[in-house]
């Protein structure tokens, strides 16, 4: 009796570690998804884009932000009298919510208008880095293991294909220059005094070579780290062709959601840019 029921506990035991498979650090790209389903309804979206205005973050060495110039507002006399406006915007490649694309750091990587629609529209992954309350680390760089803790308590590896959004807790702050980027300079005696965290070149080779991701996004200003003078974490995602979205906004709220969600993530398509700005959104499945 007593060898029976201590037989019965290790098979339990077998069974619930069968059903618990947790992630292993090297185990292989799982298949994506067949199909992808999204349906868009008004309860279900939440826009990751911030504005493109006069506060619209770009990188503090930039001559200039975001310019909109009136060039003709007001009423047209004709056979109909009507209202008519029209307006001029300029702005650098890499302002506001925008995508970088591969040649921005690689020779012969793809423009804006090359990118493949397969790396803008996929499953999401969301990798919720606020511990506390408190924003990551201003210098630190987001590490294989914090995005392995994401797995280990959902225990289940990302799919495929998959587009990860980093929540550092930044984009909460976008519109405060001086704790967006770490520092209230600008120009280019700026640069050495920027802090705000990114992802590591490790970690970036390791989704792409264990996850297989369509591409990745962070609410900083950077992918990689404020302090960083050799920008490895763009250099190898533009090397392997990622796309790379930065300045996202409004993790908090699909942090917040507990949701499994879609991303869209179109650029302007722009020949032969290294970035352009994109509208983003995440689209939210049903509660289960």
């Amino acid at each position: 009796m007593y060898v029976n029921a201590c037989f019965a506990s290790v098979l339990l035991l077998v069974a619930m570690d069968t059903a618990v498979a947790f992630p292993h650090r090297n185990s292989k790209c799982r298949k994506p998804l067949p199909d992808i389903r999204i349906t868009v309804r008004g309860d279900n979206l939440i826009d990751l884009t911030h504005n493109f205005d006069d506060h619209a973050a770009y990188w503090p060495d930039n001559p200039s932000g975001f310019q909109l110039k009136n060039v003709f507002t007001g009423f047209v006399s004709s056979a109909v009298n009507f209202f008519y406006s029209t307006k001029l915007f300029s702005q650098p490649e890499h302002l506001g919510t925008h995508m970088d694309a591969p040649i921005h750091f690689h020779q012969n990587g793809k423009d804006v208008s090359e990118i493949d629609l397969k790396n803008l529209i996929g499953p999401g992954v969301l990798v919720n880095l606020k511990r506390n309350g408190e924003r990551y680390g201003p210098d630190s760089q987001i590490s294989i293991d914090d995005i392995m803790e994401w797995e280990v308590e959902r225990e289940k590896r990302m799919r495929s294909g998959s587009i990860v959004l980093l929540y550092t807790g930044y984009g909460d702050v976008y519109q405060d220059h001086e704790a967006y980027f770490g520092s209230n300079m600008t120009g280019a005696d700026s640069i050495p005094y920027l802090h705000f965290p990114g992802l590591s070149p490790d970690a970036a080779k390791w989704l792409i070579d264990y996850r297989c991701i369509a591409a990745v996004g962070i609410d900083t200003a950077s992918i990689d780290f404020g302090r960083s003078t050799e920008l490895g974490t763009h250099r190898f995602l533009s090397e392997r062709g990622i796309p790379i979205f930065e300045n996202l906004a409004n993790l908090r709220e699909l942090a917040e959601s507990r949701r499994n969600f879609n991303v869209i993530a179109l650029p302007q398509k722009i020949a032969q840019a290294t970035g352009a700005p994109l509208r983003i959104v995440a689209v939210l499945d049903k509660v289960a």
